[in-house]
């Protein structure tokens, strides 16, 4: 149990390293949420119109609200468990002269 909330001890190029992964993690997430966004929003609409429906709403509400909100939630649950690590942002002595 003690290691499952021990901070892992990185080098200062390393931290850089995760940091941009991390970044480029979450932009990617990002995009593809947008992207479902744009193609349940527009796309649908523009393919069918008003016709489909879902719940009494029009289908393209309903896919580019919540579907851009699901696939946030997933992304997000995706980068804490695959993609973010836990680590102590403080510069050490060690650390400075790498």
């Amino acid at each position: 149990m003690e290691n499952e909330n021990k901070k892992e001890e990185m080098s200062y190029k390393e931290k850089f390293i995760q940091m941009n992964k991390e970044a480029k993690a979450t932009w990617i997430v990002a995009a593809i949420s947008f992207i479902v966004w744009l193609a349940g929003g527009f796309g649908i609409y523009l393919l069918v119109g008003n016709s489909w429906t879902i719940l009494g709403m029009p289908a393209w509400f309903v896919i580019g609200s919540f579907g851009c909100w699901f696939v946030g939630i997933i992304g997000v649950v995706y980068l804490l468990k695959f993609v973010f690590k836990d680590f102590n942002l403080g510069h050490d002595e060690e650390d400075s002269n790498e």
